[in-house]
């Protein structure tokens, strides 16, 4: 399991960004013939944006008419 981080922005866009940068990180960590490649980052420059895209595997639970979606660990 990945060690957990600790954002320091004070607004969700900029823990998500935080969040998506270490993610990023662990997976370039990891030796290339078995790194998984989950998460990009994409920068918009001229118009100041920037785009994440993330593709996890999750856990489904149903619980009477509840669904529940939970990621599954991939990294180690």
């Amino acid at each position: 399991m990945a060690a957990a981080i600790t954002t320091t922005s004070t607004t969700l866009e900029g823990q998500l960004f935080e969040v998506a940068n270490a993610l990023q990180a662990s997976e370039l960590a990891l030796p290339e013939a078995s790194r998984p490649n989950r998460i990009s980052i994409a920068y918009d420059t001229e118009n100041l944006g920037v785009t994440i895209s993330v593709n996890f595997s999750v856990n489904n639970t149903v619980s009477g008419s509840q669904s529940t979606f939970s990621p599954i660990a991939y990294l180690p």
